[in-house]
């Protein structure tokens, strides 16, 4: 244990870790399908698109492993190793993760999700990712027993709300300057169009 009451101990501790949806081939649109299929393309790191997600049809005998608020999301490839929480924005949505992710279920009454996702995003837990991933020339491969050996740093349950109030309140701050920059960019678009017109 740390001074700070920190207890550190590997991912696998914490969480249980399995793979996204084991579709066999391409994941086409169905039409009149309500079934949301979560892609890399639909995750940012303030959450879920749900409105871009592909809605098609679950094939097959097993019971889909639907998404929960709490759940975390993250991909097993690319450059780009970002976890992603799945938050109350979900809904009464039901919704899988495609094969490329890992989902991440917490199993301790003592972790918040939201710090955990956090915590995989800090520069120790991806130092690692980076350091242990297979890389071909293309992209990046995270094996399974390298995301469960990622340590975790667990400070008590008050200290993780502090931080991820802290980490909520910085990604609204993004998210607003964001918005900002798109709103003076258009208004020069705007201007420039106004000009050209005469």
């Amino acid at each position: 244990m740390k001074p700070n009451g920190a207890q550190k101990m590997d991912l696998v501790a914490v969480a249980s870790i399995s793979a996204g949806h084991p579709f066999r081939g391409r994941i086409d649109p169905t039409e009149g399908v309500e079934t949301a299929v979560v892609q890399m393309r639909d995750t940012s790191p303030s959450g879920v698109d749900w409105a871009s997600c592909v809605r098609t049809e679950m094939a097959g005998r097993r019971e889909p492993d639907w998404l929960h608020p709490g759940n975390i999301l993250f991909p097993a490839r690319g450059n780009v190793s970002q976890a992603v929480l799945v938050n109350e924005s979900i809904g009464s949505l039901q919704a899988v993760a495609a094969p490329h992710f890992f989902l991440l279920r917490v199993s301790r009454p003592d972790v918040l999700p939201a710090y955990l996702a956090w915590w995989l995003n800090q520069e120790p837990a991806q130092r690692h990712l980076e350091q242990n991933a297979q890389s071909s020339t293309l992209v990046r491969n995270i094996a399974r027993p390298v995301l469960e050996a990622t340590p975790v740093l667990l400070p008590p349950l008050p200290r993780q709300e502090q931080i991820v109030g802290l980490a909520n309140a910085m990604q609204r701050e993004e998210d607003l300057l964001r918005r900002l920059r798109q709103t003076s960019q258009q208004m020069m678009t705007g201007l420039a169009r106004d000009l050209l017109a005469g």
